[in-house]
């Protein structure tokens, strides 16, 4: 499913068939606040611009922040998890970069009520996370989901956000699920456009649940 290796504003379309695998580690700076307006402005960017126009369907919204904490035996560390240790959506000013790198990092454990983003997006669903099935929910789980949320074509969990410093280069992790064998985790970068807008920039693929 993903194959290309980076993908690019013109290619939203083919977002959900690409990603980037680069690494080039630096040093995180001073974190300033993700909250707001312009958080919730990202965040319909991501559910809008990559899963409702790549499906065509309505999407559900996770309304509260993905969790940071690690289950697993061995955990690595979160930057990696969240595909933040490299400055992989750098555009030759990496100071912008490091900038929403850190602020994310900052506040990856900070729980947020995103309740607002699905509110007047008609493609948007609102969902509460414990509502979302987990990677291994088998397709009657699936069904009973998309039952009580409006047809979904998957459901969206997303970090908090972090921004530069100049407020002009934000950065997310998402996590995508979509059915039995479907769904993929990535991180999301994406560049102002106006005060009340944002496009995206680079997206990398960490994981997928695709066959």
């Amino acid at each position: 499913m993903f194959a290309a290796p980076r993908i690019r504003p013109y290619l939203l379309l083919a977002c959900l068939a690409a990603g980037c695998l680069h690494s080039t580690p630096s040093t995180p700076a001073a974190p300033i606040s993700s909250t707001g307006p312009r958080a919730i402005a990202v965040y319909r960017a991501i559910a809008e611009s990559l899963y409702v126009r790549s499906t065509g369907r309505v999407v559900a919204v996770a309304v509260a922040s993905l969790d940071s904490t690690c289950m697993e035996r061995t955990c690595a560390a979160l930057a990696e998890r969240w595909g933040m240790d490299a400055l992989w959506w750098a555009r030759g000013d990496s100071t912008e970069a490091r900038d929403a790198r850190a602020d994310l990092l900052a506040r990856a454990a900070a729980p947020l009520d995103i309740r607002a983003v699905p509110q007047g997006r008609p493609m948007l669903f609102e969902a509460d996370p414990g509502d979302v099935p987990p990677p291994d929910a088998d397709g009657q789980e699936w069904s009973r989901f998309r039952a009580t949320h409006a047809d979904a074509a998957g459901a969206v969990r997303m970090s908090p956000v972090g921004f530069s410093r100049s407020g002009r280069s934000a950065v997310a992790f998402v996590d995508w699920r979509c059915g039995p064998t479907c769904g993929h985790t990535v991180g999301v970068a994406l560049t102002a456009t106006s005060d009340t807008s944002w496009a995206i920039a680079d997206v990398l693929l960490l994981s997928s649940r695709q066959r």
